[in-house]
């Protein structure tokens, strides 16, 4: 007679379990490491930063070239005699524009040297992907050293929805903007989601579910009623706001808000223009200059049909910055000359 198996014991059960677990597991990896593949494609001119997270590469060159503060501009002039402080985005930074002297910011601190009777420098601190958050880091960290007479904030609506801190919130991406944000997730999580494959790709399904069911888009911006989502990353935009405006106060540096619309709005800005109005109204109960660039550029578009001001949904074409600095060249020279902005500077 054959004798009979011992029952396992409740630990040999817990170890062949656990055993078993671990080779699902590494199978599962596995798999998803075969059939997945690592975007390593990178922005090439932005390099990681623990502030910022991520800041233009000081030492490009060519037509990307940053200067000696690290900014894609011109050589900078400190000797100036009025100078101003623009944050902003792809936008103000130049996207596709090869040459940085056809950049609006460029263009706009040449037309008002043009004018004469001072020397103005316009120090475009723009980097792409940048959000408010960022570029009130930015002010706070190295922007109040400039000494600035006046601050520009470039506002695109993108900055509403399209920000850094709902990408991290599902583990961040391997390249966002050529950087790896997921550097910044802290403790185990942060290593799980650096190492694995498995819940990288768990990660950027649950990330993609989110922003639809959120609807993380920028034409849902531009209506009456906005859901839930949208109007809390409003006021989170706005705090952020709230913070730039309160730096600039404190020193007595006037804040202009320069309102970019997306090309879409054009088709009907009277009905579609509800961010805009939103920035507006809070430009007048904080007393801060604001200026509305979507009522000028539709109602030159109406005028000049042939002529692009957009080279995709929210990127200038040379014309176009062209356009924006002529716009913004009247409000900043007021406010360079009479300081009637959030404060003269003592």
């Amino acid at each position: 007679m054959s004798q009979a198996r011992r029952p396992l014991s409740v630990r040999r059960k817990l170890m062949y379990s656990a055993a078993a677990l671990v080779v699902v597991l590494g199978a599962v990896e596995g798999v998803f490491r075969l059939s997945s593949h690592t975007d390593d494609s990178s922005a090439h001119f932005l390099v990681p930063d623990a502030e910022l997270l991520w800041r233009l590469d000081p030492h490009m060159t060519g037509s990307l070239a940053t200067n000696k503060l690290g900014i894609r501009d011109t050589s900078y002039n400190a000797a100036a005699d009025k100078k101003i402080l623009l944050l902003g985005d792809s936008v103000s930074w130049g996207h596709a524009m090869k040459f940085v002297e056809e950049v609006y910011p460029q263009v706009l601190q040449m037309q008002l040297n043009e004018a004469g009777g001072r020397t103005v420098e316009v120090i475009n601190a723009a980097v792409p992907g940048y959000s408010t958050f960022q570029q009130l880091k930015y002010l706070q960290m190295e922007g109040v050293k400039l000494d600035p007479d006046l601050i520009i904030l470039q506002f695109c609506l993108n900055d509403v929805v399209e920000r850094y801190t709902t990408v991290v919130a599902y583990g961040g991406p391997i390249s966002f903007m050529g950087v790896d944000t997921r550097q910044s997730v802290r403790g185990a999580y942060g290593r799980l989601v650096r190492h694995s494959r498995a819940v990288e790709t768990i990660l950027r399904w649950a990330q993609h579910q989110a922003r639809d069911r959120q609807a993380y888009k920028v034409m849902n911006l531009a209506q009456d009623t906005l859901p839930a989502e949208l109007e809390e990353a409003w006021a989170l935009t706005l705090s952020e706001l709230d913070g730039i405006r309160d730096v600039a106060r404190s020193r007595g540096i006037d804040l202009l808000i320069a309102i970019m619309p997306y090309r879409f709005q054009f088709e009907d800005p009277q009905r579609l223009n509800q961010p805009q109005r939103v920035l507006v109204q809070y430009a007048k109960k904080n007393n801060v200059g604001a200026v509305d660039l979507l009522p000028l550029m539709a109602g030159f578009v109406r005028q000049n049909p042939k002529v692009a001001l957009f080279q995709d949904a929210n990127h200038l074409s040379p014309e176009g910055h062209q356009f924006v600095a002529k716009a913004l060249a009247g409000p900043v020279s007021h406010l360079l000359d009479d300081g009637s902005g959030t404060g003269t500077k003592p």
